[in-house]
């Protein structure tokens, strides 16, 4: 076992085949068929299934070809630090609308601390515009609300959950979340988002008859909307976005109260980079409040 069969391994996971490895990594197809063979009998277990045309990667073919990729990637990291490089390279990312204000700039600050020479690219989008970005790899992550729908393609890690509220002019006095959303015109988050669909599905699960007057793709408009008396809505309430107190009545949607998950994306196929670990770690510590 040598580090370019695990290099041609990882290739091969990430572009699908082994022509398209070889083509990346200036191989023939034989040649990279012959290193996945004396592969295989190192190890002793098929990587591959080839009664497929092309050859796909077995399951353990799969685990051992990201074990690979990490292995590369921390032989990189050796070599950065032994010869006093610095950390150079491009990452892009993309983010919902909703996090965009909050978000952007203390994940744009945290990476600029950690790697200086970094660039980074940000892409805005509705959450299933980035996952099919991420899924043909026009992006490296993606932060998003959770898929309505399983996407075998991303690898999925939950950042927060951000609890849903009911919110009306202040100063009207009702006793539920119910009584709140039936007693003012609705004004809904755009439905050809996830976050849009859920509160939808969740209105109409708890048979909740809203009438809908306006429907807008901005939290932060809704917000106002509401406050200036235009109405009533449900919203997510984000991270690190201030209400100013008094302008808002508040009230959990639901209960156990509603939430919404926040979810970083990368492609399953993804090799692993020396940014992948930093970068997972930047956004599971922003501060929950």
């Amino acid at each position: 076992m040598n580090l370019r069969q695990l290099r041609s391994l990882v290739t091969i996971l990430d572009s699908g085949s082994f022509a398209a490895a070889g083509d990346r990594i200036g191989l023939s197809h034989a040649a990279i068929s012959v290193q996945m063979q004396q592969l295989e009998t190192t190890l002793g277990v098929d990587l591959f299934d080839r009664s497929t045309r092309p050859a796909r990667l077995t399951t353990t073919g799969v685990r051992i070809a990201h074990l690979a990729g990490e292995v590369l990637a921390k032989i990189e990291n050796i070599r950065q630090e032994a010869s006093g490089a610095k950390t150079t390279g491009s990452v892009s990312i993309g983010f919902i609308p909703t996090s965009v204000h909050n978000l952007l700039p203390r994940v744009l600050d945290a990476l600029r601390q950690q790697f200086p020479e970094l660039q980074v690219s940000v892409k805005s989008g509705l959450s299933s515009e980035l996952a099919a970005a991420v899924v043909g790899r026009e992006l490296d992550y993606a932060l998003v609300t959770t898929p309505i729908i399983e996407i075998p393609e991303l690898d999925i890690t939950v950042i927060a959950s951000e609890p849903f509220y009911v919110i009306g002019p202040a100063g009207i006095e009702v006793e539920s979340d119910a009584e709140l959303l039936r007693s003012m015109p609705y004004i809904a988050f755009n439905k050809r988002t996830w976050v849009g669909q859920h509160i939808a599905a969740r209105l109409q699960q708890r048979g909740i008859h809203v009438t809908e007057s306006i429907e807008i793709d901005s939290l932060e408009a809704i917000e106002n909307l509401v406050a200036d008396g235009f109405g009533v809505s449900v919203v997510p309430r984000r991270l690190h976005a201030s209400l100013e107190p008094g302008k808002l009545l508040q009230i959990p949607f639901g209960n156990p109260i509603d939430t919404r998950q926040l979810t970083l994306i990368q492609h399953m196929g993804r090799s692993p980079s020396r940014f992948d670990t930093a970068i997972k770690s930047i956004f599971l510590d922003l501060p929950k409040a």
